[in-house]
């Protein structure tokens, strides 16, 4: 019997606190109220005296509230922490040395030195006077300026100004605009640059474009007048995402909570700039026009457990006829013996094994995800279907590439069972508004690098550097999706929402258990089967009790609604909207922060509308994991607001006074074919979640049959 799951451990590893945020967790700049990173500030940091600092009166708000570096003790300097400027002066050690008794020779050599460096004081004293004049006589008929003060001019000497303020970043708030932006006008126009930020940029804008309206965005612009800090923009992310706790992935929140709590402005605009500036290094390579040509399937696997699925899946793969071609990335502690035979059984299923030179495999954890872009990235294809070891498709997926939706935005991605919460600071470092919208599960996924490459090579340096940006996203997946709304894109989804593909009957834990995410193709067929928890059950699964049965929503394609599949203000003819996309060309915005009318971020057609309102109360729950396997099954909650709930009802009673039941009516056989003219009234708590038997889909009856001749084996060791 497995062992119970252990509690979530809310305390940072030890192990974790290797991460950037612990061994730095600030720098010296940071305690100043406005940081200076430039050049001149970090090498005059610490060799500054109090007294230089704080020359004429003024304070330096560039200079840390720190003490004199210990260095300076080391290059003779005096006043060094720990040791105060007045401990053993000048006057203390000659009092010492006069007790103690002085050679002759010694004195004589002192006193002369006296003399010498009396004679240069007044010297230089007599000089400055003279000088002093002279400035003073000039500055009586001239008031200097900007222009005056030359380096040059030996009479401006006196008035040098001193070092102007500069900001370590550009800046783009409302009051200090230093250079143009999509924000510069966004006052004048009636808009937030919030809003402004959230927005995609045209498919055709160009990487520096989209760096600079990520640079400028809110919410990582670091000390900068007007800039809010993390809790300013959790009120922001609240107006759209305040309703889905009971979606959240909890498991993210538990893990991360430490950090979250401990982000500020100026740390989350280290954290945007390291990534900017990353793709800065990206820009001047040109690295990311370097995408290929032709199609072809990328995997990621290398142990034999992941090999093996691999196998099956392209065994599947080529039962359906598809000639793409494969090529498998492993780490090179992976690589398959000269003569294992996998190596053989590969080749004569078309796949190539790549070993990914440079990298190593996380020892400290069950997988490393962050092959997975780089797979993408130094795969020769163009147009890459990347499918996880465990994603199998249900007939030839090359049709993909020519869908509607992928066609319009070149990437096309699937979603997964949780929701992000808004106090996730990753929102404030990509500069983007919480959206209420499904999170991404990357098992799957179409993409053109001829205009996605650069959301590639940031998603691999993230994922590089996984110990970190993981405490924002759990596992590789969201990484995609951070590195997509980071550079103002947008992508393709489903047809249909992630269906639950469950065993064929119940278990001692719930009725329903699903182990499988039931991916579908842009027009909601079912396309990849990815059994990730089926993996996990140890046994009791087999040939015929595998699969049997999928809980998922409807294509909501039907005239009229019913009362579980209708949206608020449902109309009451069948709208003329062809004019807007639909099924087949779905994207992301269409579903996006949908409210309970359908309305999203973008138009879509009627069906899509209700679709996007009625995604807004599935749930999703564990049950088993002791007792029985860890299942997955849908409910559905009413996603109404409390305080919209009563204004419903009294809104309802009203419309039902204006409109008399259409049944009431009765019909004749000439009007019996016209169109349904009427009112249909959302009931929120009917579900409209329905149960489909596989045996029912003419792509998934022959599926488990299929796979099982193929040797397959449902659970293994490894994931």
């Amino acid at each position: 019997m497995p062992s119970p799951t252990p509690k979530p451990k809310l305390h940072i590893p030890l192990a974790e606190k290797s991460s950037p945020f612990f061994s730095k967790p600030y720098n010296p700049s940071q305690l100043s109220p406005i940081p200076d990173n430039s050049p001149e500030t970090k090498s005059n940091l610490h060799s500054e005296s109090p007294q230089d600092s704080s020359e004429g009166g003024d304070v330096d708000c560039q200079t840390p509230l720190l003490p004199p570096s210990p260095g300076n003790l080391e290059n003779g300097g005096m006043g060094s922490y720990p040791f105060p400027s007045y401990q053993y002066g000048g006057l203390t050690r000659l009092k010492i040395a006069l007790r103690k008794g002085l050679p002759s020779s010694l004195i004589r050599r002192v006193l002369l030195l006296i003399l010498v460096v009396g004679l240069m004081v007044l010297g230089l004293h007599h000089s400055d006077v003279r000088q002093m004049a002279l400035s003073s006589s000039y500055s009586s008929s001239r008031i200097p300026n900007s222009d005056d003060l030359s380096t040059n001019d030996d009479l401006s000497k006196p008035y040098k100004p001193k070092r102007p303020f500069k900001y370590p970043f550009k800046l783009s708030t409302p009051s200090g605009v230093k250079h143009k932006s999509i924000y510069s006008n966004a006052a004048s126009e009636g808009k937030r640059e919030i809003d402004i930020a959230s927005d995609p940029l045209p498919l055709t804008a160009s990487l520096r474009q989209r760096l600079d309206a990520w640079r400028d965005a809110p919410g990582g612009r670091g000390e900068v007048e007007g800039e809010v800090e993390h809790g300013g923009f959790v009120q922001w992310n609240l107006e759209q995402c305040d309703t889905i706790d009971q979606q959240h992935n909890t498991h993210m929140i538990q893990h991360s909570a430490n950090i979250w709590a401990s982000v500020n402005r100026t740390s989350l605009h280290e954290y945007r700039m390291e990534l900017i500036n990353h793709m800065e290094g990206v820009l001047e390579s040109g690295e990311h026009e370097n995408y290929g040509e032709g199609r072809g399937i990328v995997m990621v696997a290398g142990n034999a457990d992941t090999l093996q699925r691999v196998k099956w899946s392209l065994g599947m793969l080529r039962s359906y006829g598809s000639e793409l071609p494969v090529q498998i990335y492993h780490f090179p502690s992976e690589r398959p013996n000269d003569d294992d035979p996998i190596r053989d059984e590969l080749k004569e299923l078309g796949a190539e094994l790549v070993e990914a030179l440079g990298q190593t495999r996380d020892a400290k954890k069950n997988k490393s995800y962050h092959l997975k872009a780089l797979a993408v990235v130094q795969s020769p294809f163009r147009e890459v279907l990347y499918l996880d070891s465990d994603s199998i498709p249900t007939r030839d997926p090359a049709y993909m590439f020519d869908a509607p939706n992928y066609q319009r935005l070149g990437i096309w991605a699937t979603p997964d069972y949780w929701k992000t919460s808004a106090n996730n600071p990753i929102w404030s470092i990509i500069g983007v508004k919480c959206r209420n919208e499904w999170e991404m599960e990357t098992g799957q996924m179409f993409v053109d690098k001829k205009l996605h490459l650069d959301v590639f090579l940031l998603i691999k340096y993230m994922l590089e550097n996984h110990e970190f940006w993981f405490y924002f996203s759990d596992g590789d997946k969201d990484i995609f999706r951070w590195a997509l709304l980071a550079l103002r894109k947008r992508w393709a989804v489903p047809g249909r929402w992630v269906g639950a593909a469950a065993l064929p009957s119940g278990t001692a834990s719930g009725d329903f258990c699903s182990h499988t995410m039931l991916q579908h193709d842009s027009w909601g067929e079912p396309l990849f089967v990815h059994y990730n928890l089926l993996k996990q059950i140890p046994s009791g699964v087999g040939r015929g009790f595998s699969w049997g049965r999928t809980k998922q929503l409807p294509l909501f394609n039907t005239w009229p609604a019913t009362p579980s599949t209708a949206r608020l203000d449902e109309p009451s003819r069948k709208p003329a909207d062809d004019n807007k996309p639909g099924l087949g060309d779905v994207d992301c915005d269409m579903l996006a922060d949908a409210q309970e009318d359908g309305s999203a971020r973008a138009p879509a057609k009627e069906m899509i509308m209700r679709r996007a309102a009625r995604e807004r109360g599935v749930k999703v729950k564990y049950h088993g994991g002791w007792i029985s396997a860890l299942c997955i099954d849908l409910e559905y909650i009413d996603p109404r607001p409390e305080d919209r709930k009563e204004a419903d009802a009294e809104r309802k009673a009203i419309l039902e006074a204006q409109n008399p039941s259409s049944e009431d009516t009765p019909k004749s056989e000439e009007n019996e074919e016209e169109e349904f003219v009427g009112v249909i009234y959302p009931d929120w708590e009917q579900s409209p979640i329905e149960v489909v038997q596989w045996k029912d889909d003419v792509n998934l009856v022959d599926f488990e049959r299929k796979i099982y001749d193929l040797g397959f084996k449902p659970s293994g060791p490894g994931f």
